[in-house]
């Protein structure tokens, strides 16, 4: 899906929303604070998206003015979507200034800080979270929103296919995990997936981690053995999905790549770029560093806590030596990156190009 805001008049806005469908009819949901106004179908024809065979039709753009909504220009705080999948087009902010910074929060966890950003992201003119559920064209799309100043946007991307935007404006902003803390969470999630829906696993996701979830479905947790087992005996399908993952999402462009100690070195050069670095060992001083570039109250900006029950499982996977061979890039990286977060300042490091 491709969109963008080409214009705001006040009392006409403009732009297009090309969906993935090639012969779909795209429509616009519209709302503002007293709630939704209406669904409205693009009906503005784009030759040039048509001679591209990018869409059947070309009947991609859309015009509001008066006479589809009355009294436009006065609308407080608009809203415009993508009336299929609820991705946020455009927002005009009215009531407050939004911050004018590009940010890109690299999201490391399998299970996301969706609190977090929406306490950031309201701050911003356009806000996406979890953009990884989306695919690569429709966050690409976002990096190239050139109407826009304002932007946050987070989620589990493989940075390597964005990096080129940390010169372009945008500053990453990241906060990495403890690998075996992450690797638990993750063996947890799989089992539970198993099981029942998880609504923040997008479906491009469910195909990734199906088999590690099936594997894990009638995992003992609580038997040490057992996990040992499981883990030595994973096939390539499961052992991928807990194979240094933050390593992997610095370094790959594709999930099916695998990686090796060779791309510790620039995992840690690009990760070198963020303007923020935190850990997830040391939570508050990463919430200070992002409230204090942002000039936002910190106290909103809450990372949750390690779960009692997840440590538990992450001081078993310390135990086991196939979970260290598994976890190998990420220990290293993770030894390195600490060691220059201590250096730099107490349990953070903020770099101050910005």
């Amino acid at each position: 899906m491709l969109f963008n805001i080409e214009s705001d008049g006040g009392n006409i806005v403009s732009g297009y929303l090309i969906p993935d469908g090639f012969s779909e009819t795209p429509h616009i949901r519209v709302s503002d604070d007293n709630g939704e106004i209406g669904v409205f179908a693009c009906n503005d024809v784009r030759p040039q998206v048509t001679s591209s065979g990018r869409h059947e039709t070309g009947m991609v753009g859309f015009r509001l003015d008066d006479s589809l909504i009355p009294n436009l220009a006065e609308r407080q705080n608009l809203k415009i979507r993508d009336a299929k999948s609820d991705v946020l087009i455009y927002k005009r902010m009215t009531a407050a200034t939004p911050i004018a910074r590009k940010i890109i929060r690299l999201e490391t966890q399998l299970l996301p800080m969706i609190r977090f950003d929406q306490h950031c992201g309201r701050h911003f003119q356009y806000e996406l979270y979890s953009a990884e559920r989306l695919g690569h064209e429709t966050t690409l799309q976002v990096f190239h929103l050139n109407a826009v100043d304002s932007i946050y946007l987070s989620g589990r991307l493989l940075m390597r296919n964005y990096e080129e935007f940390l010169g372009k404006g945008f500053e990453g902003v990241v906060l990495l995990p403890d690998p075996y803390y992450e690797m638990a969470v993750r063996i947890f999630l799989l089992k539970r997936m198993a099981k029942a829906p998880v609504s923040f696993i997008g479906e491009r996701d469910k195909l990734i981690l199906g088999s590690a979830a099936e594997y894990f479905s009638n995992a003992d947790l609580d038997d040490f053995g057992s996990l040992r087992s499981l883990l030595k005996k994973a096939p390539s399908k499961v052992s991928g999905v807990l194979t240094s993952p933050t390593t992997r999402q610095l370094t790959t462009t594709t999930p099916e790549q695998r990686i090796s100690r060779r791309d510790i070195a620039p995992a840690i050069d690009l990760l070198s770029r963020f303007s923020i670095v935190g850990h997830h060992e040391a939570p508050d001083s990463f919430q200070h560093a992002i409230g204090e570039m942002l000039n936002i109250p910190v106290d909103d900006l809450v990372v949750p806590p390690q779960q009692m029950l997840l440590k538990g499982l992450a001081d078993k996977l310390r135990l086991l030596p196939i979970a260290e061979l598994m976890l190998e890039e990420d220990l290293i990286f993770d030894h390195y990156v600490r060691q220059a977060i201590n250096s730099s300042r107490p349990q953070s490091w903020s770099n101050d190009a910005s």
